[in-house]
């Protein structure tokens, strides 16, 4: 009640989007047209947070104002010149050249805060810019429908890299062979579409969420990094690390596919193999002390390799004067592995720690290892009673030395699913239609950080304070956080109902104005075996993540 009550927080946030897009048509040459495209999207958030003399949590300061604020802009502009022309009947050439520039910027100024003991000074203020340049052009050449080729590439520059290392050439191509156009194929009555295609390509990756990783730069320190001189204690501005070498991270890709198309395409289905393989992978690993400046850098460094089926289908059911029904389903199956996380071989190295925990300054969950999957969780085997019930502390002897320690974790699932599922329909009798779309995750784990850190009775605080505490309690009854128990590593496989929308066609309400009326339900249920709040969070890990909200909404469409 008192974080409720003595705590007031209002905050105005404004945002303006803006897009414009021209196109040309050259009269002299009526094949060739010209497209430019530009975009803004500009916000301002600003706010006070106040928490009141009254309140215990501010007890020791008396009472606290802090004001905010944030400015952010983003641009986009994108040029093009588009050719597209039919020779003699069958050859069709649609050739694009352009040009694209989109510029981010970040602003946040600082603010004194005062409470009753006095001012904190205000810190420097924060400001970012990120810019993306690139180059690109596209070949898309057919003959007679049956032969199909195109060919692309790109030149993207970053200002995250160095002027050396700032821009990356991204090509690709693919060949495809409508057999259903050739002779043979002409008189089938069940094959109304069958293509077969190969491809190839090279796409790159800069985000990093640092918009100067590769500059030397300084920081300051927060109140755990003060100086003093005399009675005085002052922040100071600390070197951060950095690489000057970083590159764009690139990722080759081979597919192949085949299209189908049966009973005059009342029935369509596709199926791809592909194989991807990432090089000068962009993550953050431990250095030796002494190095750099800091204990963790971001750096190139490492091979990750991705394989995978992907399946869909989609159907006209029925189709009549009076009602319709359609249909689709897609499957994908993928499994990913490191292959290489170092520049230097090292026969020793356990891999890289990540995935970081509540519970600790500096505890992790998941790890980086050669052969096996990105964000692996690293954690100990728990050994459990003759009830289920785990027994506290105890974990499995892993490599019989007789002592427990950090030598007995073991690398236990991860939070990537082997297999994705989609399926949506759409109903449609007379003025009513229905539809839904829904999908499953299946194999993917979870790491329960609410019920590691707070399933303890150490949580409860007595007798000084009373806590918040998770009621897996009552299942394990641990006494202290056992952070590191594979007991907390679930299966967190799912079927989700994204949304289901009714509509109702009214018709003309009057002469010249019809209405269509729609309810719409967002997230509507979630089947799962998983025991926290969802199961479906990137990076799997469950540390105060907000539940996403059921939305329901009421549309009404009116067209004059």
């Amino acid at each position: 009640m008192s974080l409720l009550e003595q705590n007031r927080n209002i905050g105005n946030a404004y945002r303006s989007i803006g897009n414009i897009q021209f196109d040309y048509k050259f009269h002299f040459l009526p094949e060739l047209r010209a497209n430019v495209n530009l975009g803004y999207d500009i916000s301002k958030g600003s706010g006070k947070n106040e928490t009141l003399p009254t309140s215990a949590s501010a007890y020791y300061n008396q009472g606290s104002v802090t004001k905010y604020e944030q400015k952010r802009w983003n641009y986009l502009s994108d040029f093009y010149l588009n050719y597209m022309k039919v020779f003699s009947s069958k050859h069709r050439v649609d050739a694009t050249l352009g040009y694209g520039w989109q510029d981010w910027i970040n602003y946040s100024p600082s603010f004194p805060t005062v409470n009753g003991t006095g001012v904190i000074p205000a810190g420097p203020p924060f400001k970012t810019q990120h810019t993306l340049l690139s180059t690109f052009g596209r070949l898309n050449y057919g003959y007679d429908d049956r032969y199909l080729l195109t060919a692309s590439i790109r030149r993207d520059g970053s200002s995250r890299f160095s002027e050396e290392n700032r821009y990356g050439w991204f090509p690709s191509v693919a060949v495809a062979w409508r057999i259903s156009r050739e002779s043979f194929m002409q008189d089938s009555k069940t094959f109304s579409d069958l293509k077969l295609r190969l491809g190839w390509g090279r796409t790159g990756q800069q985000d990093v969420g640092n918009d100067y990783p590769y500059l030397a730069r300084y920081s300051q320190s927060d109140s755990s990094g003060m100086y003093q001189f005399g009675s005085n204690y002052y922040l100071l501005l600390r070197p951060e690390g950095y690489d000057e070498n970083l590159k764009w991270e690139t990722t080759e890709t081979y597919n192949a596919g085949v299209d189908v198309g049966l009973f005059n395409s009342r029935v369509t289905f596709s199926v791809d193999a592909y194989f991807k393989r990432t090089k000068d992978l962009l993550a953050v690993i431990s250095v030796p002390a002494g190095s750099n400046l800091t204990n963790q850098i971001l750096t190139n460094v490492g091979n990750i390799e991705n394989k995978g089926l992907e399946f869909s289908v989609a159907a006209n059911v029925i189709r009549n004067k009076d009602f319709t029904w359609d249909l689709s389903y897609n499957f994908t199956y993928n499994v990913s592995e490191i292959t290489n996380l170092s520049k230097v071989k090292d026969p020793n190295a356990i891999g890289n720690l990540v995935g970081g925990i509540g519970g600790g300054v500096g505890n992790t969950i998941q790890i980086h290892t050669v052969g096996y999957a990105p964000y692996t969780f690293y954690v100990y085997k728990q050994v459990y009673d003759q009830n289920g019930k785990p027994i506290e502390g105890l974990y499995v002897d892993q490599n019989k030395d007789g002592a427990s320690n950090e030598s007995d974790k073991y690398r236990y699932k991860n939070p990537q699913p082997k297999y994705y599922m989609g399926f949506n329909s759409q109903f449609a009798y007379k003025k009513w239609s229905l539809s839904f779309a829904s999908r499953a995750s299946f194999d993917n784990y979870m790491y329960n950080n609410f019920n590691s850190n707070s399933g303890t009775y150490q949580n409860f605080g007595f007798p000084n304070y009373l806590g918040n505490v998770a009621k897996d309690v009552l299942t394990t009854g641990f006494t202290v956080p056992r952070l590191w128990s594979d007991y907390y590593i679930e299966n967190a496989s799912f079927f989700r109902m994204d949304n289901i929308n009714l509509g109702f066609n009214v018709g003309r309400i009057s002469k010249s104005t019809s209405l269509r009326v729609s309810a719409t339900v967002q997230n509507v249920f979630v089947i799962t075996n998983y025991s926290g709040l969802d199961p479906e969070i990137p990076n799997g890990i469950d540390n105060n993540f907000y539940p996403r909200p059921r939305t329901y909404s009421l549309g009404f469409n009116l067209d004059f």
